[in-house]
């Protein structure tokens, strides 16, 4: 496994986290205003960030499995993750649903509010930490 490029993704996953809890807790704090509103933008584009950090951890454990193929879906990286224990069945769902909600902010069709995105990082916090445990869990087996 490229211990390198692990690092980046569990660099980038924390501060992508700590981002995400920090827009978290500035709009919750504030009602909406021409100033929220930017905050609001960011968080949208670092949940997308994380996501993007997510693909690429998918991408460097399915290739350590052999199980890497070139235009393989989300969903089904996803699924051999859960598969092959990997991931639990309660954070293959957390994967799914964000995978979803991602892309109602990436191609803007149903963007999610304001507060159905706060909800659902409120509500999964525990899962976006667990996620970067998966990261870290991959350098233990590496060594």
């Amino acid at each position: 496994m490229n211990e390198e490029r692990l690092l980046k993704i569990i660099e980038d996953m924390t501060e992508v986290i700590k981002n995400l809890n920090d827009c978290k807790e500035i709009l919750k704090l504030n009602e909406e205003d021409n100033t929220t509103i930017f905050i609001e933008f960011g968080l949208k584009q670092i949940f997308v960030d994380f996501f993007i950090t997510v693909e690429n951890l998918t991408s460097i454990i399915l290739k350590e499995l052999k199980e890497f193929k070139i235009g393989i879906d989300m969903k089904e990286s996803l699924s051999i993750l859960k598969n092959k224990y990997i991931i639990d069945e309660k954070l293959y769902l957390f994967l799914n649903q964000a995978r979803l909600l991602r892309n109602r902010i990436s191609h803007r069709y149903k963007e999610p509010s304001r507060e159905e995105l706060l909800e659902f990082i409120d509500m999964n916090m525990d899962n976006f930490y667990e996620v970067l445990a998966v990261a870290k869990g991959c350098i233990n087996i590496e060594k």
